[in-house]
């Protein structure tokens, strides 16, 4: 009797081993791509081969090669070649989701791009090239460690700096632990619920109706300090509420003022002028209305309006004290629908008469000779 029982085992061992070796088998040689990421990826694996973000040292996080739209160097658009070619004139554009182009299915739809086709279309200026160097949710502390660590590395002739409205989120956080930088984001891990080995079981799983995670955006990769006191911000409201701490947002915004903000600007400024690299300071451009996408309901609020405001009155007092470039994007962008996708991210309309006002500045203010 044992020995049957035995066999029976043997047999029911032998016959999964041969479904896993045959499954696997299938999957790796004729299954899709989406098929070897539910069966045969590890975490790791699907992090790294479907996500547009991956982990960088001093940055936290940025840009990740292995998506389509992002170059060998980590930057959305067409593979940037190094060393720069003697007859390039190099562009690079800092900033956040509204340089790299969030809710924009394209880099061609980007305002770094549409700057260069400005250039080119417009001025005849073929041989100046843009670089997007916007990574979602950067403020202006990534982006200055950033400019210091990698973007010299492309040989930068003019670097243009956009941000204003992430650096909002970075002072929105208890008064005790206000740093400027990731305190309000937290530090990047990988995703912790790992995935079962065998592709049987996965097969099984999934069967039964358990559905395996293959994209990741970044809020999958943050881990914030219990001791931070970050503020989450209910915004559908009348007025914003911060539902995680003792504090209102204003009251917040006055007990954090923009320091860091203004010393990484002024870091940026101190690390470019004295190696030939011209500064583009922008002032951060918005619509005030209530739009019905995403993010849509941020930039109707007067608290966040005039924060905003603070933030364009030190770049444009950082441009006049450091004789930056300076264009003044806020008092001249148009406020109307059309050029947003939700007051804060731009739509092709809205990134083409930004790239105009950028091409138009900076070739009369002769940056480009």
């Amino acid at each position: 009797m044992g020995r049957k029982f035995a066999l029976i085992a043997l047999s029911m061992l032998l016959t999964i081993a041969a479904l896993e070796i045959g499954w696997r088998f299938y999957v790796a040689n004729f299954g899709s791509e989406i098929q070897r990421a539910l069966y045969l990826y590890s975490r790791e694996e699907i992090a790294a081969k479907t996500s547009l973000f991956r982990a960088l040292p001093f940055v936290n996080y940025g840009l990740s090669p292995a998506h389509h739209e992002v170059s060998a160097q980590g930057y959305r658009g067409p593979e940037v070649e190094i060393p720069k070619p003697p007859d390039v004139f190099r562009i690079v554009s800092l900033g956040g989701s509204t340089t790299y182009g969030a809710f924009l299915d394209s880099y061609e739809k980007t305002y770094p791009h549409q700057l260069q086709l400005a250039l080119a279309d417009d001025y005849g200026l073929d041989h100046i090239e843009v670089i997007n160097a916007g990574v979602q949710l950067y403020s202006s502390w990534e982006s200055s460690v950033n400019f210091m660590l990698r973007i010299l590395d492309l040989e930068p002739d003019l670097i243009t700096v956009y941000h204003a409205v992430n650096d909002l989120e970075t002072r929105l956080v208890s008064p005790e632990v206000y740093g400027g930088g990731y305190e309000a984001r937290g530090t990047w891990q990988l995703p912790d619920n790992e995935l079962p080995a065998s592709a049987l079981q996965r097969l099984v799983m999934r069967k039964l109706g358990q559905s395996v995670q293959l994209e990741f955006g970044l809020n999958d990769y943050f881990a914030i300090a219990a001791n931070i006191g970050k503020c989450r911000v209910a915004t559908d409201l009348p007025e914003p509420v911060c539902r995680t701490l003792d504090m209102t947002v204003e009251d917040l915004f006055s007990a954090n003022p923009p320091i860091y903000f203004e010393r990484n600007l002024g870091n940026i400024i101190s690390v470019a002028q004295p190696l030939g690299i011209e500064v583009l300071l922008l002032t951060w451009a918005y619509s005030p209305y209530h739009y019905e996408t995403p993010f849509g309901d941020v930039m109707r609020h007067e608290v966040f309006q005039r924060e905003i405001a603070s933030h364009n009155e030190i770049i444009r007092g950082l441009a006049a004290a450091r004789g930056t470039l300076f264009l003044d994007l806020a008092r001249q962008m148009p406020i109307d629908r059309e050029y947003w996708f939700n007051g804060m991210h731009k739509t092709l309309t809205g990134t083409r008469q930004m790239a105009r006002q950028m091409a138009d500045y900076l070739v009369s203010s002769g940056a480009l000779n």
